[in-house]
C-alpha cells in the first residue's frame, strides 16, 4: 500500500475510534492490516481488535468483550512500547482498564447487563506523525531471508 493511502486510512481510523466509531475504525485500519508486514501487521490487527472489544461493550456484549481482550493483547507483544506514534503501552493499560468492569467480573455478567462508559475510553493521540519520521515506511516492507 502506498504510504499516502495508509496515512490517510491509518488517521482516519485514529479519528473515528476518538469520535466513539469503533465499528468505522475497526474498518478503516482492515484495509491497512491486509497489506501490512510483521510488527507492523500484529500492530494494526491489535487496534483493529481494541476498536472490536468496544463495540462489544457498546452492545452490551460482555464475551465478545472478554474474547477481544484475549485476542488483541498478544498481537501487541513484540511491538515497541512506542510505535507508530503511539504510546502503545499507555494505550494498553488505559484500554485494560476501560474495559475493567468486565474483564474482571466474576460471574461474567449476561448480555444486556453492560453499558460503556464512554468518559473511560482511551483516547489515541499521536506523539509524532509515523509517516514524516519514516518509520511507518521502515516497516512496510516483509523481512528478507
Amino acid at each position: 500500500m502506498d504510504p499516502v493511502t495508509e496515512r490517510k486510512l491509518y488517521l482516519e481510523g485514529i479519528q473515528l475510534f476518538n469520535e466513539h466509531e469503533y465499528f468505522d475504525a475497526h474498518e478503516a485500519w482492515e484495509d491497512v492490516w491486509h497489506m501490512a508486514y510483521g510488527i507492523k501487521h500484529d500492530f494494526y490487527q491489535g487496534m483493529i481488535q481494541c476498536a472490536v472489544a468496544l463495540e462489544h461493550y457498546r452492545r452490551s456484549n460482555p464475551r465478545g468483550v472478554v474474547s477481544l481482550f484475549k485476542s488483541y493483547r498478544p498481537k501487541f507483544e513484540h511491538v515497541p512500547p512506542q510505535f507508530m506514534g503511539l504510546d502503545v503501552t499507555k494505550f494498553l493499560a488505559d484500554m485494560r482498564e476501560s474495559l475493567r468492569p468486565v474483564i474482571d467480573a466474576n460471574p461474567l455478567p449476561e448480555k444486556g447487563q453492560i453499558e460503556l462508559d464512554l468518559s473511560r475510553v482511551p483516547r489515541i493521540e499521536l506523539s509524532y506523525d509515523p509517516f514524516e519520521t519514516g518509520e511507518a515506511q521502515r516497516y512496510s516492507k516483509p523481512a528478507k531471508f
